[in-house]
């Protein structure tokens, strides 16, 4: 009996033993994997310098353990001169140790936008994630998911958004085609002079020779390679009205968007509406066509079924003209 005590002893020491010993590795393990992320956001501040960028932050700290890993940044900043910038109350940027080739990054708090043509906004979230992830097929995978947005600017403009999912990838085929899919629901936007609804919108669209568009002149450049476009499918519910596009987009020689998409509308007038809050329509122009578009419905049995054209910076659709397009530079 006291051989067998002892061998029970032994076999739970020994049960400790091992672990205490897998305890002690995992926990080497995860401030290796820390000082390593770490050493990543360092490295990643010091290329965004010499690039040009403007990027300050407060103290970087570990956390997580021991379950994830977590490097939080204080009062991060991010500006390209007279382009944009960024900044949040803080960062953080979540990884498994033994996992880091998937980082998952979150900012809390408040947060401020600025850019040209955007004009200068601070939003905040119920949750805000996006994560940038090794892939076997596709290189790389970046995804992004937004709850209960809201933004705003100084003149009392406001925009929410309820929920919004997208990942962005290259082609399995082509690493210079990039994919994007993107469901969104719950879009607002009003101030003293437009209010826009979009209850949801789905996209699934690819840009292929991407490779061109750096550089100078990207955009002429991408056109010269015969870069486009191609919509899988646009799917929306805009200001009441239900829209469904495909087809491929290119631009032509003044780069200018141009192509025939297949269409399909119904309650145009809701579409219209938001077409002249957008800016993209003039009010008389709205007007004609809520008119034009009314009546090609009521033609087709109240649902419209005919190509929008892009062409010389102007898009059409059964003849009635619902937007001005500018060209890319």
């Amino acid at each position: 009996m006291p051989d067998k005590t002892r061998l029970l002893r032994y076999g739970v020491m020994g049960v400790w033993a091992v672990a205490a010993v897998i305890m002690i590795a995992y926990y080497s393990l995860w401030r290796y994997a820390a000082g390593e992320m770490e050493s990543a956001v360092e490295d990643w501040v010091d290329d965004q310098r010499r690039a040009g960028f403007v990027v300050e932050h407060g103290s970087i700290e570990r956390d997580g353990f021991p379950f994830f890993l977590k490097v939080r940044i204080d009062a991060p900043i991010i500006e390209q001169p007279d382009v944009f910038a960024w900044r949040a109350d803080a960062l953080s940027l979540h990884a498994l140790p033994y996992e880091l080739n998937r980082l998952i990054f979150s900012p809390a708090g408040a947060q401020f936008f600025t850019a040209k043509g955007v004009g200068a906004w601070t939003y905040s979230a119920g949750d805000i994630r996006a994560s940038i992830a090794n892939d076997k097929k596709r290189g790389w995978v970046f995804s992004m998911n937004i709850e209960d947005a809201v933004a705003s600017d100084a003149s009392g403009a406001e925009a929410r958004l309820a929920s919004l999912v997208y990942d962005l990838a290259p082609a399995v085929d082509d690493p210079t085609t990039l994919t994007l899919n993107l469901i969104g629901e719950g879009f607002a936007f009003q101030d003293d002079r437009r209010n826009v609804a979009i209850e949801k919108l789905e996209n699934s669209l690819a840009v292929n020779r991407t490779d061109y568009l750096s550089g100078q002149e990207p955009a002429a450049r991408w056109r010269n390679a015969g870069g486009a476009v191609e919509v899988y499918g646009l799917n929306a519910s805009i200001n009441e009205a239900i829209l469904s596009v495909h087809g491929t987009i290119k631009l032509d020689e003044r780069l200018r968007p141009e192509g025939v998409l297949t269409t399909a509308l119904e309650k145009p007038m809701g579409l219209a509406d938001a077409l002249a809050a957008s800016g993209a329509l003039t009010r008389e122009e709205a007007d004609a066509a809520v008119a034009g578009l009314t009546l090609a419905a009521m033609a087709q049995g109240g649902s419209i079924k005919a190509p929008i054209e892009l062409h010389a910076g102007v898009a059409t659709i059964a003849g009635v003209k619902i937007a001005e397009i500018a060209p890319l530079r």
